[in-house]
């Protein structure tokens, strides 16, 4: 019985051991994977912001006679802030990429 006790004590840090070095290697797989990860991401990244301009200027449709005061950048979007000589405000949605108009706003005053 004795003997059966020691051989058990004698096995625990010799699995230790192995559970250590198994532990490693998973931790150094682990940070080489996110390292890849972590370039992968910023090459997309760097990819996707590149914007390609028309061949060819983009007529976007506004009312007649609107002039526009402030233009926003929203990502792929343009946001435009017009107004017509009459006092009538506007907003207008353009896709920054094609030039498509997304949406045109007008703003009422409230009743």
């Amino acid at each position: 019985m004795q003997d059966e006790t020691a051989d058990k004590v004698n096995a625990v840090p010799a699995l230790l051991k192995a559970f250590v070095i198994l532990g490693g290697i998973a931790l150094l797989i682990g940070v080489i994977l996110l390292a890849v990860m972590i370039m992968l991401r910023a090459s997309n990244d760097q990819a996707s912001t590149e914007v390609v301009a028309p061949a060819a200027p983009v007529d976007v449709p506004l009312p007649a006679d609107m002039r526009v005061t402030e233009v926003v950048v929203d990502g792929k979007r343009l946001i435009l802030f017009g107004e017509v000589p009459d006092g009538q405000q506007y907003i207008a949605v353009v896709d920054a990429d094609s030039g498509a108009r997304r949406s045109l706003i007008r703003l009422a005053p409230a009743e």
